[in-house]
């Protein structure tokens, strides 16, 4: 009769020990599928323009110029690149007989 008695106890144990593997596994998988993270990455670049050789030619004056920039100023006029690095910057000088006044 003993046998009769602990079968349900039994049973049970049997039950629980089935279950609290599973309930333990919802709990921690639950935040796993949720999780989320963003990150912001800033790399500040500041512009570069270097002149590598200037040429006197019977226009005015060539450049070779490094820089990282697709455009420069350059006494008031807009030069554009088609990618940064290497350029060559043709600069013309006024034509002869003409004044430059500076400083007004």
């Amino acid at each position: 009769m003993t046998g009769n008695r602990l079968h349900p106890a039994r049973a049970a144990l049997a039950a629980l020990m089935v279950l609290a593997p599973l309930a333990c596994a919802a709990e921690s998988s639950f935040g796993t599928g949720s999780a989320t993270a963003r990150v912001r990455l800033v790399v500040v670049v500041p512009p570069v323009f270097q002149v590598l050789r200037a040429t006197q030619t019977a226009g005015g004056y060539d450049y070779l110029v490094w820089t990282n920039m697709k455009s420069i100023t350059i006494g008031g006029r807009e030069y554009r690149f088609a990618r940064p690095g290497e350029n060559t910057v043709h600069v013309p000088t006024a034509p002869p007989g003409a004044w430059v006044v500076h400083g007004l």
